[in-house]
């Protein structure tokens, strides 16, 4: 979640973004639709040979890459100007390539004596194709900039939910953290001052993340501070086993993932059994996926609901479906007397970046 002050991305302008892949592609299809479209309408002399189909196709692919090759140079400075002024100049500008592009195109038609134009329809040729390309450039332009806007709206609203539901998750976290620090004052204030200064070191790792993610190394250290809280309050009731694929250390994963499921497993587990137990942390790689489980005892008949605000693992499913989809899940195992909560998110080709 970014800090205020810190550097962001500047805001994007009107101009649909003619320097992307997709939209290039976008481009291309949408303009060869037109070329069939136009040669198979009605009035045209019956169905188009393949070499109509090549020129018609040739010429206007031509334009079109063309247009959309100085859009892409000039799509800052036209984003930049006001919507009807820069609109204008970015209609007009396929207008003025199909024209230039005609006038080559009759000109060498002459040049090679091909014969596919005749001299007199040479004028009707080059200003009809000026404005086809206008009003083709404008209604591409007009749904290119609404399926951009689409996006980016989509976009903005899953970050903003990603963020929401950060924010819900670390108060959960302190509200936690807090009561046990409190049962810990009048029995070992030197214990809770302890678990202050963890509770400090937890909070400083997690507003210093600017990003979403961080790495593995990183959430285990987090964990790390919060079992340090945990086992003051108590003792040897809490133990913990920790099985983690050395590789995986440098991978990233969302920030506050693995430590809402620790302690669900204190919570909901050790924490209500008289005689403790063991939460086993573990990390591992499956395929394509990095593996994170989390397992605790439990009881073998219901506990009264403890307070508190039980939002973990809702929480984490919604933020890996924004942040991963379909690639990512959680999945829960409860048995009898145990309870293994199992993260899966994709191993990124990239964790140094």
């Amino acid at each position: 979640m970014s800090r205020p002050g810190a550097s962001t991305k500047p805001a994007p302008g009107w101009m649909p973004d003619f320097c992307s892949l997709p939209i290039l592609g976008s481009v291309v299809v949408l303009v060869e639709l037109i070329v069939v479209i136009v040669l198979i309408a009605p009035g045209q002399g019956g169905w188009p040979t393949l070499r109509d189909l090549f020129a018609a196709s040739f010429l206007a692919q031509w334009v079109a890459l063309i247009s959309a090759a100085l859009l892409c140079k000039l799509g800052p400075w036209l984003g930049r100007r006001r919507f009807w002024s820069g609109g204008t100049i970015a209609t007009l500008l396929p207008a003025l390539v199909a024209a230039g592009c005609s006038l080559i195109a009759v000109s060498l038609d002459r040049s090679l004596g091909l014969g596919w134009m005749p001299s007199a329809e040479a004028g009707t040729f080059l200003w009809s194709n000026a404005a086809l390309a206008a009003v083709i450039g404008l209604l591409m332009l007009r749904y290119i900039f609404v399926l951009q806007q689409w996006q980016r709206g989509v976009e903005a609203h899953a970050a903003a939910r990603i963020e929401t539901l950060q924010a819900r998750i670390r108060p959960h976290f302190l509200f936690n953290s807090l009561n046990a620090i409190a049962s810990l004052i009048r029995i070992d204030p030197g214990k809770a001052e302890t678990a202050v200064e963890d509770l400090a070191l937890v909070f400083r790792a997690t507003l210093r993340e600017e990003r979403a993610d961080h790495k593995l190394a990183d959430e285990l250290e987090l964990v790390d501070h919060y079992l340090s809280i945990e086992a003051l309050r108590l003792g040897e009731r809490l133990q913990v086993t920790r099985a983690i694929e050395a590789d995986l250390l440098e991978q990233r994963v969302p920030a506050l993932s693995l430590q809402p499921l620790v302690e669900n497993a204190i919570h909901h587990g050790v924490q209500v059994l008289p005689q403790g137990g063991v939460i086993a942390i573990s990390a591992w790689r499956e395929g394509a996926q990095l593996c994170l489980g989390v397992r605790n005892p439990k009881p073998l008949h219901a506990a009264p609901r403890l307070g508190g605000n039980h939002i973990a693992l809702g929480n984490i499913r919604e933020r890996l479906r924004m942040r991963y989809g379909e690639r990512a899940a959680l999945s829960v195992d409860a048995g009898a007397d145990y309870h293994a909560v199992t993260l899966r998110i994709p191993i990124d080709a990239n964790p140094d970046r």
